[in-house]
Formats: C-alpha cells, structure tokens, sequence
C-alpha cells in the first residue's frame, strides 16, 4: 500500500466512523433543542459528500477544450468504461461503434457539465458503467433526480445533448422541456482515482452552466486540456488556453496536461511514410513553446517539455475486444499505440507527488469543522450534567452574560470587518495606477506594426498582451494583495479570537479560542451562513466603487462568486475580423489596416480598466468569504451557550436528579468517541 493509499484509508473509516457517529446521535433521547436536529439531516448528507470525495485523490480533473474536442469520449476512456463493438447496417456493411460513459459525436455534443465521480461499493449501486442522476435548471440545488444504473445510451444523449429527436426518444414526457442543470456519474472501482469533470464551452445560453464550470475551474486541483489530432488549433481553442494560462499564474502554479486526442483518426501516411498526427503534434508543440515559453527560472510549468500527449481511446478499447476474441499480438500493438497507458500514468504521478494528500487534508479539515461544533455542545451537556445543582443557578447568569455579550458583538462585527475589507480591497485597487500607460509603452509599436488581418498574427499580439499584463500585475497589485490579505486574514482571526475568548469561563480562559487558527478560518463557510449571491453582488459593488449591474457583470465573467480566480478580459483580437470586414467596406485595405491597429491601441485602455475591475472584484469576494467564515464560528458559539443554557434551566426547573447518572451514562461514551474521531480528522489534515 502506497503512503496516499494509507492516507486516504485512515481518512475513510474516519469520515466512516462520523457517519456512524452523527447517526448514533439520534438516540441520545435529548430534548430537541439541545440534539441539534435540524441541522443533522445537512451535516450527514456533508460527511456523505466528503466521503466521496475522500475516494478520489484529486477531488476535481477538469476537463477543457473547445467543442468535438473529444472530451467526453476520453472520459470513458480514461476510467476503461469504453466498449468496442461490430454493427452492421441492412446492406451487411460492418461499423465501428464506441459506447462510452456520456455521449460523444463528431458534433458538439455535451449540453451540460458532467462529471464522474468515484464511489466505494458500498455507497449506492455504482457498478458497470455507474450510477446516473441529474439535476435540472428549474429544480432546488439539492434535487437531483435518479437515472438509475447503466442507462441506456439514447438515454444518456437524452439528458446530456440538446437533440430534440433524442430527447423525445429518451426521456419521460415530464422532463421533455425542462434543462438539465448538470449530469453526475457514481463509478465504483474506477481505474483512475480522480474525478473527472467535463466542462461544456463558456457562454452557455443557461447561467447554471456557467456557475457549475466556474466552480470546477476554481475546486480543480488539475486540468485536461484536448485537442484533436484532425486539425489544429482553432481561435476557440486559443481563448481557452489564455484562460488556462491566467488561472495557471493567478492559482501558483495548477498543474495542466495536454492531450492530442483522436489519433486515431489521423493515421494516414504521409509522404515521409510517418502518420499525419505526428506533423500536427510537432506544430502545435512549437506553437505552443513558442507563445508560452519557460518562466524566468527556466521551470516549464505551464507547457511542459514533453508537449502534448498523442492518444486514442478508440485504438485501447478495440485492443481490449481483441483480447477478449484471443488475438493477444494484434491487442499489445493497439494497446501500446493508443498510449493511454502513459496518460494515465501522467495523472497517478502527479497525484503520487502531493496534490492527492493536498485534497485528503482539505477533505479532513472540512470533515473536522463538521464534526467540531456539535462535540462541543455534548461535551459541555457532559460536563453540566455532572455538575451539582447548587452551581447551576450561578453557571446559567454566567452563561447568560456571555450570551449576551456575544449575541451584541455579532450584530456588530460584520459591518466592522467588512470595513476593514473595504480599507484593503481600495488600497489594492489603486495599485493598478498606470498600468494602462505601461500596456502602450510595451505594445502600441508592436500593434502599429503587425498585420492584424492575419490570425496568427492577432493571436500572437493577444498572447503577448497577456503575458505583458500578467507580468506586470504579479510584480505589483498580485504581490501587494498577497501581503492585504495576509494581514486582513490576521485581523480577522485577532476578532473572532478575542470575542470567543470573552465567552470563555475563566477556570478555561484560551481553550476555545485557541481551537481557531488561519486554516479553520478560511475553510468554506457552510450554507447556511454563505452570503447570498445577489447580496454579496451589492457588497461588492459598494467596495470596488461599480454599479451593481456593471460588478454582477464583471463577477459572472470572472466566475468570482464560486471561488475567485483573476482572469484577464477577453482582447479585441477575437473581434478582429468583424471589426476589419466592416471597416473595409468604407475604405481601402490599407486605410482599413490603420484603423483596425488604433482599434487595438485604444482598447489596452479598456483592458487595464477591465482587468483592474476582475481584480478587485474577486479580492473583495474572496474577502467577503472569510467574514461569512467568522460569522459561522462565532454564532456556533452563541449557539453552543444558547444550548447550555436550556440544559441548565431544565435542570434546575426538576425536582429531582434521577436522571443525572443516566444521561452521563449515554454521554459519556458517546463524547469518548467524538474525541478520538476528532483526533483522527486532525491528523490526516496534516
């Protein structure tokens, strides 16, 4: 067993024994009030997340590319759920047919995100090629709607392409006009421990979409990006991969793989009598080192040296028919040509070099703020119930003033961090004074000397426009945000100390306090306490000095709201060729070429105001995030006093003990046993 592979064991039967644990809640026979049961139902269907996601070493592969760039047949591929089979027609014409986990044709064909996620066995039947269910744009959040085990392929392009033909064949009449929000596929025993995401293009015609890729773009620890080897890089192809580039600097470094998928297809001679994808792979390789060479330290972080990986799913899955038909020389040929194998082998290193434990630490501090809370409250029922009655009456005006003092002090606190964000989100802001002066020093020759009609040409300025950009804000607002927060996050942690330690009695002055460090504070706060989308849009917009349309605009664009990465606004050069057709109309081709340069030369002015905006957008949400985070600790604080405070007065209010050894009797094992889960949910988060 490797080190990860003991991690994520001892991580499971941890967020195991939570499960079994926040269930064996249920029969502690507490009033109401104090077994927290409202929000039992929540925390367990969590660890119920958390589990799954403890199954996968990186929580989130996304999957990118341009449309019929062969995404979702790779899927299958990777996880070996991609089957071969011979069909003929009624002319006895024999076809190939690949049936894989989602649909895939030589058409855009995924409607909606999808992803697959690995399950143990014991979770929910997630056998054979998994366990389908959706969620539609029209439903709540949590109602997701079974499709059952294995469906049926014209099942599968039912609900994840928009074939109207499909649908009407594939669906229940109930579902024929409703839009899937997103496909999940459980996979028990999957051949890749990851999950997989395949992420449809930006700009779908249902926000939904949007904000589910935003938020697998900021969750992934790692990207796919592919390609396919029948032609080359298209302008689509090319703004996804500047997305790619930016979110690569903004996020230190998320680790890409580039995949040349479909070689398959491909395969024929060239005079030189080598396959035509080889000639693809070596261009796109030398474009790609060519506008996006090493850093400055000469480390190759974001295009590698070994450049795109060829591959085809199609050759491995017909290798593994012909196995099954005993031709074992015909199957170790496809198999070693659809170099699948080193694919994989690629993904299981990089998570073997770290990222795995990254996420099975992240998964155990989510698991441990879950668990925490309530632990607590029994403990101090423990502790109360053992205490005798004639300290009950003075530890209840002892909990009553500090109830009280915390309930003020939340009422207030808010508006005072949210001050202190404003205070460094503007000093951010003003950071970016002269970057628009920088752009033209750098690139209004380099503009009014190229030739704009020619897309290479475009492609290349927009790229060196990134890179002037980017270099520019990491050695300034980047750097000078890093150090904002920093001490934003500090005074924020100083509050939320501070105002627990004075709900603390004095015989434990520090001990619940010291409980919150940097690490539990910028944990994800939970729904409940998240501030609502359009509430934190008008937020924004008073910190950043935006309108509220123009900051929603900016923050949608940005993807900011799920988890803030900073990226650079689209360029003028996509719009290039509109822009020159309509000038060539009126004037001559050179006239036309001028006009269409200073186009470019007047819009670096917008970029830098653009990107300052992306900015500063997604530094205050990020912020804004962090305070949600405060509130949560600080009210599950007053929510323990409220509790114990009930205990109390129903003690007080009996006029016998005889239930005092019982109920110690039912505590005390329990609370024996939320220690040591909590002790283990510590460890593994190392």
């Amino acid at each position: 067993m490797s080190e990860i592979d003991g991690h994520k064991y001892e991580l499971r039967h941890a967020l195991n024994g939570a499960d079994k644990w926040l269930t064996a809640g249920r029969s502690l026979g507490l009033s109401p009030e104090l077994d927290q049961r409202e929000h039992l139902d929540e925390d367990l269907r969590t660890i119920h997340q958390l589990r799954t996601r403890a199954s996968s070493s990186l929580i989130t592969v996304a999957m990118l590319g341009s449309f019929s760039s062969g995404k979702s047949f790779l899927i299958g591929g990777l996880q070996e759920r991609l089957d071969y089979a011979q069909v003929s027609d009624d002319y006895g014409v024999t076809s190939d047919q690949y049936i894989g986990l989602l649909h895939s044709a030589a058409k855009a064909t995924t409607a909606c995100p999808a992803s697959v996620v690995p399950v143990q066995d014991d979770i929910e039947d997630a056998s054979g090629k998994g366990f389908y269910r959706v969620r539609f744009t029209d439903a709540d959040a949590r109602d997701w709607v079974d499709l059952g085990n294995s469906p049926a392929p014209y099942v599968v392009k039912a609900y994840t392409t928009q074939d109207a033909r499909a649908i009407a064949r594939g669906r229940p009449s109930a579902h024929h006009r409703r839009t899937v929000a997103q496909l999940e596929i459980s996979l028990a025993e999957p051949v890749l421990p990851a999950k997989l995401y395949d992420l449809p293009g930006h700009g779908s015609l249902h926000p939904i979409h949007d904000e589910i890729a935003n938020n697998a773009w900021a969750e992934a620890d790692c990207f796919i990006f592919a390609t396919q080897a029948t032609h080359g890089l298209t302008m689509a192809d090319d703004a996804i991969i500047n997305r790619l580039y930016q979110h690569h600097l903004s996020s230190s470094g998320k680790r890409v793989i580039w995949v040349l998928t479909g070689i398959d297809r491909a395969a024929t001679a060239n005079y030189d009598g080598k396959p035509e994808w080889e000639d693809l792979l070596e261009e796109t390789n030398q474009y790609m080192r060519d506008n996006f060479p090493p850093g400055t330290d000469g480390i190759d972080s974001f295009f590698p040296v070994e450049g795109f990986i060829p591959v085809s799913a199609a050759w491995e899955a017909l290798g593994r028919w012909h196995q099954s038909k005993g031709n074992e020389l015909q199957a170790k040929k496809l198999l070693a040509a659809s170099r699948m194998g080193r694919l994989r082998r690629t993904l299981i290193d990089m998570i073997e070099s770290g990222t795995g434990h990254e996420h099975l630490a992240r998964v155990a501090v989510e698991a441990h703020s879950i668990l925490a809370p309530r632990q607590q409250v029994l403990t101090e029922l423990l502790d109360s119930a053992r205490l005798p009655l004639e300290q009950l009456s003075s530890e209840r005006e002892d909990l009553s003033r500090r109830l009280n003092q915390l309930t003020k002090a939340i009422a207030v606190v808010r508006d005072q961090l949210e001050g202190t964000l404003r205070y460094h989100v503007k000093r951010t802001g003003q950071t970016f004074d002269g970057l628009a002066g920088y752009l033209h020093e750098e690139l209004d020759e380099p503009i009014r000397t190229a030739n704009l009609t020619k897309e290479k040409e475009a492609i290349r300025l927009e790229n060196e426009k990134a890179r002037v950009l980017e270099g520019w804000v990491a050695k300034g607002p980047a750097e000078f945000w890093s150090a904002e927060f920093a001490s934003y996050t500090e005074n924020v942690l100083n509050t939320v100390r501070s105002l627990l330690r004075d709900t603390e009695p004095a015989q434990d002055l520090g001990t619940i306090s010291a409980r919150v460090d940097l690490k539990e504070l910028t944990v994800q706060p939970s729904a409940r306490y998240r501030t609502g989308t359009q509430d934190m849009i008008q937020k924004i917009s008073g910190f950043v000095s935006l309108s509220t349309p123009v900051a929603a605009a900016v923050a949608a664009s940005a993807g900011v709201i799920a988890g803030p990465f900073l990226a650079v606004p689209a360029g003028v050069s996509l719009l290039a060729g509109v822009v020159y057709a309509g000038i060539r109309n009126r004037r001559s081709r050179t006239t036309a070429l001028d006009l269409l340069r200073e186009e470019w030369v007047s819009g670096l002015d917008d970029t830098a105001k653009n990107y300052r905006e992306a900015f500063v957008v997604a530094a205050a949400a990020r912020g804004h995030e962090v305070i949600d985070r405060a509130i949560e600790l600080l009210s599950d604080r007053r929510d323990e006093l409220s509790r114990k405070i009930i205990l109390v007065e129903s003690r007080l209010g009996e006029p016998e003990n005889t239930d005092k050894s019982a109920l110690v009797a039912r505590l005390d094992p329990h609370c024996r046993t939320g220690a040591e889960l909590l002790a283990a949910l510590r460890a593994a988060s190392r």
